[in-house]
């Protein structure tokens, strides 16, 4: 390579995180004019994104420490700051909730507890990429290699919106799931997930026998076309299951460390 020729290849990469936080930044833009679908989607689109900023750095050998932390900054906007402040404006979209602003107690809580809720799940999925980066070069004992530490940033964003989820698939008629303590436990509870140590599912080294190829197709030809015909039903289904996989995971994490003690 000359002098004069430049290396554009570590560009498609960061373009591609870059895109990322642009689905982001737009999702707090699409909540904030109450286009709820359109922000869900806008962060499931970040989410794709992000998946693959890093096979395309490797596909491409130019993975770097810039790019690790430019995705690590996109993923605290579009999975901590913006899930968050998407549930924030929706709880407290005025058209529903005129009676809490109109209350001074209850503007009270809107201002003070409920955005409290917000920040703490931005704090936690902060701390939870500063955990992720601070172990990239640390060896973790063979059975981590199953389970993630604590929900990746992406699938704590989708338990941050579950609710939103949940009130889109029953078209928008229960409105328990827009209640602002039980958005707030949720908030809660996702951030908690993000920032704890908890072994969660990971699916990068699960390896599964030819055998059941065949059906993993039929099983995911069936989630594609539920998404398409249905898609916040399915989505409904697949976030209630990745919550029940949250105690298998622990069940089979503890199994699985004790197997390793007595070897």
């Amino acid at each position: 390579m000359t002098e004069k020729e430049i290396n554009i290849r570590p560009i498609f990469p960061n373009a591609v995180t870059m895109t990322a936080l642009a689905f982001g930044v737009s999702s707090i833009n699409m909540a904030f004019w109450g286009y709820w679908q359109l922000a869900v989607i806008f962060i499931a689109l970040s989410a794709v994104f992000d998946f693959f900023d890093g096979k395309v750095a490797r596909m491409l050998n130019v993975s770097s420490r810039f790019g690790a932390e430019l995705d690590s900054l996109s993923d605290f906007v579009s999975f901590g700051v913006a899930p968050a402040f998407l549930m924030y404006l929706w709880t407290m979209d005025a058209s529903i909730r005129i009676n809490v602003l109109q209350n001074l107690a209850g503007r009270s809580d809107a201002i003070g507890i409920y955005w409290a809720v917000v920040l703490f799940v931005a704090m936690c999925c902060a701390a939870r990429l500063a955990r992720f980066n601070s172990l990239i070069d640390q060896e973790q004992p063979s059975y981590w290699k199953y389970f993630f530490m604590g929900v990746p940033a992406p699938a704590g964003a989708y338990l941050t919106i579950l609710p939103l989820i949940f009130w889109l698939a029953t078209k928008q008629q229960i409105e328990f799931f827009r209640d602002p303590v039980f958005v707030s436990v949720f908030l809660v509870f996702s951030g908690v997930m993000m920032a704890s140590k908890i072994p969660t599912l990971c699916l990068k080294h699960l390896h599964i026998s030819s055998k059941y190829a065949t059906v993993l197709l039929i099983l995911a030809l069936i989630v594609l076309a539920g998404l398409v015909a249905s898609t916040w039903i399915m989505l409904s289904i697949i976030g209630v299951l990745y919550l029940i996989s949250i105690p298998v995971c622990i069940f089979y994490f503890i199994r699985l460390k004790k197997e390793h003690k007595d070897v």
